[in-house]
């Protein structure tokens, strides 16, 4: 008897999943608060060099004197750099510019941020955006690596380690000394992210039933969305750097105490052939959901036939996995790197940064809704595919909007493009649950974490794309990154409809073997399909509920 079999007699989604999926869904919230309170805290305020001898220079105008000596200093439009003009005894003017090395800042929305603190600004702007990348990289790290543990020794061990650490290093950030120390904990802030998301969806999904993933599947993106309001709230009301990092540290901190939250994943436990600890667990979720489960049908419980060693190339030990491990990596960085692609293009998105990051939130909130209601009924194939559809037309509207329509009717790129968005929203949504169900047991962490770290990849190219626009020449040079957009969906949409197949309330696969017989464009496996043994456990599902 295996696992699902036995998810059948004690509930699917019963009182013991529910309060499970509590942590879990709850688990983004942390992630959006230290990835997000990024935009805060190293944002560059608006600014220009410091008046040589003036000690009390300030970014705004004081008096009419200190008008006129910016007047006289700084050149029109420049930050970085000071103008010298001297006159020599024949009246001759003569005005040199030169660079700078220190900087005043308006102060009028952000009071401080590592920016302001670290002078990375003119020549040194890069060190921002080597900054933010440093998180990045540490998710790629953790999610193509570290999660290959998880398959190996656990996915609680993982979980706990990365969290401490993630916590840790979220402290760390508050007390950011220098620039090195700064990248350095970044980077561990990624490694702990990462760890931690992978291994806690993993859990999530894995202790519930076919037809109830969704619910850890797809809701727990809400607290994603949720920690964007957080992030929004806190930083209105925070607007200096170090203590908005010490508040989101401090909002990170009951993820210390998951290791008392979330038990090890039963089905794992299973694969790696340690039936008492995955009976005692499955006998602690019989009493909470309160059905009875007999020693009787416990002690038929057995491992998977056929495990594979949990090693990352696992993932193509045959062509059918080969292929829809490459295809499912496609689709992540596809779906990644048009999300923050298109954010990145949202010019005309301006305003209040507080209140435009409260909207985003609201409408994320909206997809995720969607996609809960709707994935169980048109199943994941079929959705997603209509998603990358939407993002297709939305993309080339866009274009078409953007050449040949007047200027006065530009609100409607807003718009296609704002729908463009949701579509790769509710693709994002999609494919966390959907690579989930596609590899077996023995490979999911290390599947869905390599499928992850594709993403992180494609937010690390996404900020690069304008390059493009120096390579497209005529007309198309400023919608040459829709175009690109436009160009990698459609690939990701054929390779969708030949390659993967639907898994819409089915078992999820242990082995190779099992995930194998999954065929594309078919919603059937053997799973689905009523045998005498599946009627034998309803009887016996009967009998114990008896």
């Amino acid at each position: 008897m295996l696992y699902d079999e036995v998810l059948k007699l004690i509930g699917e989604f019963g009182r013991y999943q529910k309060i499970l999926s509590i942590p879990v869904c709850i688990q983004p919230l942390t992630s959006a608060l230290m990835l997000l309170v990024t935009i805060f805290s190293i944002a560059t305020p608006p600014h220009r060099c410091k008046l040589p001898g003036y000690e009390n220079d300030t970014y705004h105008q004081q008096n009419n004197y200190h008008g006129y000596l910016i007047n006289q200093s700084i050149p029109q439009s420049s930050s970085c750099l000071l103008r010298n003009t001297t006159v020599d005894k024949y009246g001759n003017m003569t005005s040199v510019e030169y660079k700078c090395s220190s900087w005043v800042y308006d102060t009028s929305t952000f009071i401080s941020t590592l920016v302001t603190e670290f002078n990375m600004v003119c020549d040194d702007d890069i060190l921002r955006n080597n900054a933010i990348m440093m998180t990045f990289l540490g998710q790629v790290f953790s999610c193509s690596i570290i999660s290959n543990f998880a398959d190996c020794f656990g996915r609680k061990p993982v979980m706990v380690i990365c969290n401490v650490v993630f916590v840790i290093s979220a402290y760390l950030l508050a007390w950011t000394p220098n620039y090195i120390f700064l990248v350095i904990v970044r980077f561990f802030v990624g490694i702990g992210m990462g760890g931690q998301i992978i291994s806690t969806f993993t859990i999530g999904v894995e202790i519930v039933g076919p037809s109830k993933r969704r619910f850890t599947g797809v809701v727990s993106n809400l607290g994603w969305c949720l920690g964007i309001l957080i992030v929004a709230a806190l930083a209105y009301y925070i607007r200096t750097w170090r203590y908005l990092h010490l508040a989101a540290a401090v909002l990170t901190s009951y993820q210390l105490f998951y290791f008392l939250m979330l038990p090890e994943s039963p089905r794992w436990l299973l694969t790696r052939g340690q039936l008492d600890k995955a009976r005692k667990l499955i006998k602690r979720a019989a009493d909470v959901n309160k059905t009875i489960i007999s020693d009787d049908i416990l002690s038929k419980l057995r491992a998977p036939e056929k495990l594979a060693t949990a090693k990352f190339w696992k993932l193509c030990s045959t062509k059918k996995l080969t292929a829809r491990t490459l295809t499912i990596y496609f689709v992540w960085f596809s779906v990644s790197v048009t999300y923050f692609g298109i954010m990145l293009n949202l010019e005309i998105l301006v305003g209040n940064i507080y209140l435009n990051l409260s909207l985003t939130a609201i409408i994320e909130a909206v997809c995720y809704t969607f996609v809960t209601f709707l994935i169980e009924t048109s199943g994941r194939k079929k959705l997603i595919c209509g998603c990358y559809f939407l993002q297709i037309l939305s993309l080339i509207a866009v274009i078409i909007i953007h050449l040949y329509v007047p200027p006065d009717l530009n609100w409607l790129m807003t718009v296609f493009t704002l729908i463009g968005q949701c579509g790769t929203i509710c693709s994002f949504a999609i494919v966390w649950l959907w690579t989930s169900e596609l590899f077996p047991t023995e490979l999911r962490n290390v599947g869905t974490g390599s499928g992850s770290a594709l993403a992180r990849a494609g937010a690390l190219v996404a900020p690069y794309l304008e390059l493009l626009s120096k390579l497209v020449p005529g007309k198309f040079k400023e919608v040459s990154p829709f175009l690109f957009f436009g160009i990698i969906c459609m690939v990701a949409l054929v390779l969708i409809i030949c390659v993967l197949p639907e898994t819409n309330k089915q078992k999820l696969p242990d082995t190779v073997d099992d995930a194998e017989r999954v065929e594309p464009g078919s919603g059937e496996t053997r799973d689905n399909i009523m045998t005498g043994k599946d009627e034998m456990i309803e009887m016996l599902s009967t009998d114990s509920k008896c």
